[in-house]
């Protein structure tokens, strides 16, 4: 293979080892996915998607989760990704500044009927995942701040990255598959809050999926899509030389272990858990002592809070100016206040006397939300979110993610399924447990 920035980080990639450490954090990571994807089973937008696919047709390959039914493999990752993706409740990782799994698992998955054991399957993860967070960091914050989505774009990449290594390509042979999942990148951070930020996640594990079936065709394609002035991060980032710095880094822990997924225990938006955390330290406060509302970030790190005032729950999963009104007004984060439900007057209102405002004088790297309530009577009471539960500095346990499986799956074969996520490294051969999910 050729010499270069692409050649350089494919054999980066390929000369990963996966420790055991990274294997159990990955096994958690598929557990979260699952349970993440059954919430979303039933989803108007998985069901469009359904119905695209069948008017569409094709060979029954691979699975769409929970629905006993197949369709073709790129389908059943759009499907998937879509599902998994669909109320905002799948992990994020900060690095990515984006959701892994959602892409990265439907593309392995859809994949699985070619065979392939459990801990490959969970190696080619790991991977993916470690490859997702260098391309966003090498794509810089001005990427996703200019309105890309990272999902998307870096997702799209890494997921082609994972399905070539669970194949047990080469690097070699891993390069055009890259540059067709690279020239296919795309998604716009406009569309939060409706359908189609989902659906990022579904059209980058299906793009990865046709990007390597595109190769296994030898439909020729670039080796060095990553390199130089027409490359990718000339592209969409800041050019060749500022990537290969994050691409090639030497790091002795993986990102799937530090800083690790960030796995959610509400559906909407990482961003807004620090508005969380600020918020439930405050509690309730009556509407009519409240003046005004101060919503303060560091540096822009609210770009994805796009909706100051959201018309319903959808668009509200990225407000945090909705979730505010909804801890200070004593409503609580009940998933039922996510769906696409208008929102109501007294909400309103409390959002209504909210402001942002944005803090740029603190160092690299420091992350809060602060909040504060001006009163009426001329008092003042606030707090700071900067550890919400969930992100690396109070990450949710073990024990956690087993009972949010628990509380979220149901069906004949949910403790079966989770059985095999959890000794997955041990599974001689994934499809049938591949099966099971699609049996539910």
């Amino acid at each position: 293979m050729e010499d270069g920035l692409t050649a350089a980080f494919l054999e980066k990639m390929w000369s990963m080892s996966v420790s055991g450490e990274s294997l159990g954090k990955a096994k958690y990571g598929v557990l979260d996915f699952a349970a993440s994807a059954f919430a979303g089973k039933a989803d108007a937008g998985v069901l469009k998607l359904l119905r695209a696919a069948e008017e569409e047709g094709g060979r029954p390959l691979a699975p769409v989760l929970f629905h006993r039914r197949r369709v073709s493999r790129e389908q059943s990752a759009l499907v998937n990704g879509f599902m998994a993706h669909a109320l905002d409740y799948d992990d994020v990782h900060a690095e990515v500044r984006g959701h892994p799994s959602a892409v990265i698992l439907p593309a392995l998955i859809a994949l699985a009927d070619l065979g392939g054991d459990g801990r490959r399957f969970l190696e080619a993860y790991v991977v993916g995942v470690e490859a997702m967070a260098r391309i966003a960091l090498a794509l810089t914050n001005e990427h996703y701040e200019r309105g890309f989505h990272n999902t998307a774009t870096a997702g799209a990449l890494a997921a082609a990255i994972a399905g070539a290594r669970y194949l047990g390509w080469s690097p070699d042979r891993a390069a055009p598959a890259l540059g067709l999942a690279a020239t296919q990148a795309a998604g716009l951070r406009v569309h939060f809050g409706t359908e189609t930020k989902p659906l990022h996640a579904g059209l980058a594990a299906a793009a990865a999926v046709r990007a390597l079936r595109l190769a296994e065709a030898g439909v020729q394609a670039s080796r060095a899509s990553l390199d130089g002035r027409l490359g990718f991060f000339a592209v969409f980032g800041q050019g060749e030389e500022r990537a290969r710095t994050e691409l090639l880094r030497e790091d002795d822990v993986p990102r799937i272990v530090r800083p690790g997924l960030w796995h959610k225990l509400y559906p909407f938006c990482s961003a807004a858990y620090f508005v969380w955390h600020a918020a439930e330290q405050i509690g309730p406060v009556p509407l009519e002592r409240i003046g005004e509302i101060e919503i303060a970030f560091t540096v822009r790190s609210d770009a994805a809070l796009i909706h100051r005032r959201p018309a319903n729950g959808e668009e509200g999963r990225f407000s945090a100016e909705y979730v505010a009104a909804l801890i200070l007004g004593g409503r609580g984060l009940h998933a039922r206040y996510f769906q696409r439900v208008p929102v109501d007057d007294e909400i309103r209102a409390y959002m209504d006397r909210m402001r942002r405002v944005n803090v740029f004088d603190e160092p690299p790297g420091v992350r809060y939300t602060r909040i504060t309530v001006k009163l009426k009577d001329g008092g003042t009471v606030g707090a700071v979110g900067d550890r919400p539960k969930g992100s690396a500095g109070n990450p949710v346990t073990e024990a956690e993610l087993v009972r949010k499986y628990d509380e979220v799956v149901d069906g004949p074969q949910a403790a079966a399924i989770r059985e095999h996520i959890l000794r997955l490294d041990e599974i001689g051969d994934v499809r049938p447990f591949i099966a099971l999910l699609e049996e539910g």
